[in-house]
Protein backbone atom coordinates (compact mmCIF):
# COMPACT_ATOMS: atom_id res chain seq x y z
CA UNK A 1 0.00 0.00 0.00
CA UNK A 2 1.24 3.50 -0.99
CA UNK A 3 2.77 5.38 1.61
CA UNK A 4 0.32 8.11 1.62
CA UNK A 5 -2.76 5.49 2.39
CA UNK A 6 -1.66 4.29 5.29
CA UNK A 7 -2.97 4.95 8.44
CA UNK A 8 -0.72 5.64 10.97
CA UNK A 9 -2.23 4.46 14.76
CA UNK A 10 -1.05 6.51 18.11
CA UNK A 11 0.35 4.05 19.86
CA UNK A 12 -2.33 3.21 23.39
CA UNK A 13 -1.78 3.26 26.86
CA UNK A 14 -1.16 -0.27 26.97
CA UNK A 15 1.41 0.02 24.68
CA UNK A 16 3.71 2.09 26.97
CA UNK A 17 6.67 1.04 29.02
CA UNK A 18 5.49 0.82 32.39
CA UNK A 19 6.98 3.18 34.35
CA UNK A 20 5.64 5.86 31.73
CA UNK A 21 2.61 4.64 32.16
CA UNK A 22 1.55 7.68 34.87
CA UNK A 23 3.45 10.01 36.71
CA UNK A 24 3.90 8.95 40.51
CA UNK A 25 1.24 11.70 41.90
CA UNK A 26 -0.97 10.60 40.13
CA UNK A 27 -1.39 6.98 41.42
CA UNK A 28 -4.83 7.09 42.52
CA UNK A 29 -7.19 4.39 44.52
CA UNK A 30 -8.50 2.70 41.65
CA UNK A 31 -12.11 4.19 41.75
CA UNK A 32 -10.55 7.76 41.18
CA UNK A 33 -8.28 6.40 38.17
CA UNK A 34 -10.36 7.80 35.04
CA UNK A 35 -12.62 11.06 34.83
CA UNK A 36 -16.57 10.44 35.33
CA UNK A 37 -17.37 10.28 32.11
CA UNK A 38 -14.55 7.52 31.29
CA UNK A 39 -16.24 5.62 33.77
CA UNK A 40 -17.74 3.06 30.72
CA UNK A 41 -18.18 -0.75 30.45
CA UNK A 42 -15.31 -2.42 28.73
CA UNK A 43 -17.61 -3.41 25.92
CA UNK A 44 -18.70 0.55 25.38
CA UNK A 45 -15.25 1.42 24.81
CA UNK A 46 -14.70 2.31 21.32
CA UNK A 47 -12.47 -0.22 19.72
CA UNK A 48 -9.03 0.92 18.26
CA UNK A 49 -9.57 -0.30 14.88
CA UNK A 50 -13.65 0.99 15.03
CA UNK A 51 -14.31 2.73 11.71
CA UNK A 52 -14.17 6.60 11.31
CA UNK A 53 -17.72 8.08 11.56
CA UNK A 54 -19.50 9.57 8.70
CA UNK A 55 -18.46 12.82 9.93
CA UNK A 56 -14.77 12.30 10.05
CA UNK A 57 -14.54 11.25 6.73
CA UNK A 58 -16.55 14.09 5.51
CA UNK A 59 -13.99 16.11 7.09
CA UNK A 60 -11.25 14.24 5.37
CA UNK A 61 -13.06 14.71 2.00
CA UNK A 62 -12.59 18.34 2.19
CA UNK A 63 -9.12 18.19 3.42
CA UNK A 64 -8.39 15.86 0.26
CA UNK A 65 -7.51 13.18 2.35
CA UNK A 66 -6.42 10.16 0.77
CA UNK A 67 -7.77 7.71 3.41
CA UNK A 68 -11.07 9.22 3.65
CA UNK A 69 -11.45 9.11 -0.38
CA UNK A 70 -10.43 5.25 0.22
CA UNK A 71 -12.92 5.22 2.65
CA UNK A 72 -15.39 6.53 0.73
CA UNK A 73 -14.61 4.14 -1.96
CA UNK A 74 -15.32 1.04 0.13
CA UNK A 75 -18.83 2.00 1.53
CA UNK A 76 -20.21 3.34 -1.73
CA UNK A 77 -19.00 1.53 -4.64
CA UNK A 78 -21.11 -1.23 -4.63
CA UNK A 79 -24.18 1.21 -4.47
CA UNK A 80 -22.94 3.11 -7.71
CA UNK A 81 -22.13 0.25 -9.54
CA UNK A 82 -25.41 -1.60 -8.64
CA UNK A 83 -27.59 1.90 -9.40
CA UNK A 84 -25.40 2.01 -12.72
CA UNK A 85 -25.96 -1.59 -13.64
CA UNK A 86 -30.04 -1.37 -13.22
CA UNK A 87 -30.70 1.57 -14.64
CA UNK A 88 -28.18 1.10 -17.80
CA UNK A 89 -27.82 -2.71 -18.14
CA UNK A 90 -24.87 -2.46 -20.06
CA UNK A 91 -21.83 -3.59 -18.60
CA UNK A 92 -19.28 -2.78 -20.73
CA UNK A 93 -18.74 0.26 -19.67
CA UNK A 94 -19.66 -0.03 -15.96
CA UNK A 95 -16.32 0.52 -14.83
CA UNK A 96 -15.52 3.53 -16.43
CA UNK A 97 -19.27 5.41 -15.46
CA UNK A 98 -17.85 4.29 -12.18
CA UNK A 99 -14.93 6.12 -11.91
CA UNK A 100 -16.95 8.96 -13.61
CA UNK A 101 -19.37 9.30 -11.07
CA UNK A 102 -16.46 9.14 -8.20
CA UNK A 103 -14.33 11.92 -9.98
CA UNK A 104 -17.42 13.82 -9.73
CA UNK A 105 -18.26 13.65 -6.50
CA UNK A 106 -14.44 14.28 -4.97
CA UNK A 107 -14.69 17.43 -7.36
CA UNK A 108 -17.91 18.57 -5.73
CA UNK A 109 -17.48 17.27 -2.21
CA UNK A 110 -17.41 20.70 -0.96
CA UNK A 111 -20.76 21.27 -1.98
CA UNK A 112 -21.67 18.37 0.97
CA UNK A 113 -21.58 20.15 4.22
CA UNK A 114 -23.42 17.63 6.62
CA UNK A 115 -22.76 13.75 6.84
CA UNK A 116 -26.20 12.71 6.11
CA UNK A 117 -26.25 14.47 3.08
CA UNK A 118 -23.48 12.67 1.46
CA UNK A 119 -25.42 9.31 0.30
CA UNK A 120 -27.78 11.44 -1.38
CA UNK A 121 -24.87 13.30 -3.12
CA UNK A 122 -23.77 10.51 -4.75
CA UNK A 123 -26.74 9.45 -5.83
CA UNK A 124 -27.77 11.94 -7.43
CA UNK A 125 -24.41 11.64 -8.96
CA UNK A 126 -24.49 8.65 -10.05
CA UNK A 127 -28.37 9.65 -11.77
CA UNK A 128 -26.81 12.18 -13.37
CA UNK A 129 -24.03 10.02 -14.78
CA UNK A 130 -26.32 7.78 -15.76
CA UNK A 131 -28.79 10.00 -17.89
CA UNK A 132 -25.39 11.19 -19.83
CA UNK A 133 -24.87 7.84 -20.23
CA UNK A 134 -28.36 6.98 -21.96
CA UNK A 135 -28.61 10.01 -23.87
CA UNK A 136 -25.25 9.35 -25.63
CA UNK A 137 -25.93 5.69 -26.54
CA UNK A 138 -29.03 7.17 -28.73
CA UNK A 139 -26.82 9.70 -30.29
CA UNK A 140 -24.32 7.41 -31.72
CA UNK A 141 -27.00 4.66 -32.41
CA UNK A 142 -25.61 2.04 -29.99
CA UNK A 143 -27.08 -1.19 -30.42
CA UNK A 144 -28.96 -2.34 -26.65
CA UNK A 145 -27.88 -4.11 -24.09
CA UNK A 146 -27.07 -7.51 -25.24
CA UNK A 147 -24.87 -7.81 -28.04
CA UNK A 148 -21.75 -9.71 -27.27
CA UNK A 149 -21.51 -9.80 -23.73
CA UNK A 150 -24.24 -10.83 -21.66
CA UNK A 151 -25.59 -8.92 -18.80
CA UNK A 152 -24.53 -11.00 -15.60
CA UNK A 153 -28.21 -11.48 -14.71
CA UNK A 154 -29.15 -12.51 -17.05
CA UNK A 155 -26.22 -15.66 -17.23
CA UNK A 156 -27.26 -16.24 -13.57
CA UNK A 157 -31.27 -17.04 -14.83
CA UNK A 158 -31.19 -20.63 -15.89
CA UNK A 159 -34.69 -20.64 -17.24
CA UNK A 160 -34.49 -19.75 -20.79
CA UNK A 161 -38.20 -18.16 -20.67
CA UNK A 162 -36.68 -15.77 -17.30
CA UNK A 163 -33.75 -15.35 -19.18
CA UNK A 164 -35.76 -14.19 -22.49
CA UNK A 165 -37.91 -11.71 -20.03
CA UNK A 166 -34.96 -10.38 -18.69
CA UNK A 167 -33.94 -9.17 -22.00
CA UNK A 168 -37.34 -8.30 -22.81
CA UNK A 169 -37.40 -5.99 -19.85
CA UNK A 170 -34.48 -4.07 -20.60
CA UNK A 171 -35.33 -3.66 -24.19
CA UNK A 172 -38.69 -2.00 -22.80
CA UNK A 173 -36.82 0.13 -20.89
CA UNK A 174 -34.58 1.18 -23.50
CA UNK A 175 -37.21 2.59 -25.45
CA UNK A 176 -38.61 5.04 -22.53
CA UNK A 177 -37.81 8.58 -22.36
CA UNK A 178 -34.34 9.12 -20.72
CA UNK A 179 -35.08 11.18 -17.49
CA UNK A 180 -38.67 8.47 -17.52
CA UNK A 181 -37.09 5.70 -17.27
CA UNK A 182 -34.61 7.32 -14.24
CA UNK A 183 -37.72 7.73 -12.56
CA UNK A 184 -39.09 3.91 -13.51
CA UNK A 185 -36.01 2.13 -12.34
CA UNK A 186 -35.55 3.99 -9.47
CA UNK A 187 -38.90 3.60 -8.26
CA UNK A 188 -39.25 0.07 -9.57
CA UNK A 189 -35.96 -1.66 -9.76
CA UNK A 190 -34.18 0.64 -6.87
CA UNK A 191 -37.50 0.28 -4.65
CA UNK A 192 -36.73 3.79 -3.43
CA UNK A 193 -38.86 6.10 -1.80
CA UNK A 194 -40.93 8.63 -3.90
CA UNK A 195 -39.14 11.54 -1.98
CA UNK A 196 -35.65 10.37 -2.68
CA UNK A 197 -36.46 9.43 -6.27
CA UNK A 198 -37.54 13.16 -6.54
CA UNK A 199 -34.27 14.25 -4.63
CA UNK A 200 -31.80 11.92 -7.12
CA UNK A 201 -33.56 13.35 -10.15
CA UNK A 202 -33.58 17.02 -8.52
CA UNK A 203 -36.94 17.45 -8.79
CA UNK A 204 -39.79 18.14 -6.80
CA UNK A 205 -42.51 15.36 -5.77
CA UNK A 206 -45.44 16.33 -7.59
CA UNK A 207 -42.94 16.04 -11.45
CA UNK A 208 -41.29 12.78 -10.26
CA UNK A 209 -45.20 11.39 -9.99
CA UNK A 210 -46.06 12.30 -13.34
CA UNK A 211 -42.75 11.22 -14.59
CA UNK A 212 -43.27 8.04 -13.35
CA UNK A 213 -46.72 8.00 -14.55
CA UNK A 214 -45.77 8.73 -18.29
CA UNK A 215 -43.33 6.03 -17.62
CA UNK A 216 -45.50 3.37 -16.87
CA UNK A 217 -47.96 4.04 -19.26
CA UNK A 218 -45.18 3.99 -21.99
CA UNK A 219 -44.00 0.42 -20.29
CA UNK A 220 -47.24 -1.30 -20.58
CA UNK A 221 -47.94 0.01 -24.01
CA UNK A 222 -43.96 -1.77 -24.83
CA UNK A 223 -44.77 -4.86 -22.91
CA UNK A 224 -48.06 -5.24 -24.98
CA UNK A 225 -46.13 -5.62 -28.20
CA UNK A 226 -43.70 -8.12 -26.73
CA UNK A 227 -44.57 -11.51 -26.88
CA UNK A 228 -43.22 -12.82 -23.41
CA UNK A 229 -44.05 -9.16 -21.65
CA UNK A 230 -47.44 -9.42 -22.82
CA UNK A 231 -47.70 -12.61 -21.23
CA UNK A 232 -46.18 -11.15 -17.85
CA UNK A 233 -48.88 -8.53 -18.11
CA UNK A 234 -51.71 -10.80 -18.39
CA UNK A 235 -50.51 -12.87 -15.23
CA UNK A 236 -50.98 -10.18 -13.39
CA UNK A 237 -46.84 -10.10 -12.13
CA UNK A 238 -46.00 -5.96 -12.05
CA UNK A 239 -43.04 -4.23 -11.12
CA UNK A 240 -45.33 -2.86 -8.16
Amino acid sequence: MPAHLRVVRKPRPADRPADAQRPADAQRPADAQRPADAQRPADAQRPADAQPAASDVLRGLHARNPAAERRLLDVYAGLVERMLFRILGDVRCLEDLVQDVFARVFSRIDDVREPEALKPFITSVTVFVAREAIRKKRRHRWLAFFASDELPEIAAVVDPEARQGVRAFYRALEALDPDERLAFTLRFVEGQELADVAAACDVSVATIKRRIHRAELAFVERCKKDDVLSTWLAEGDRWT
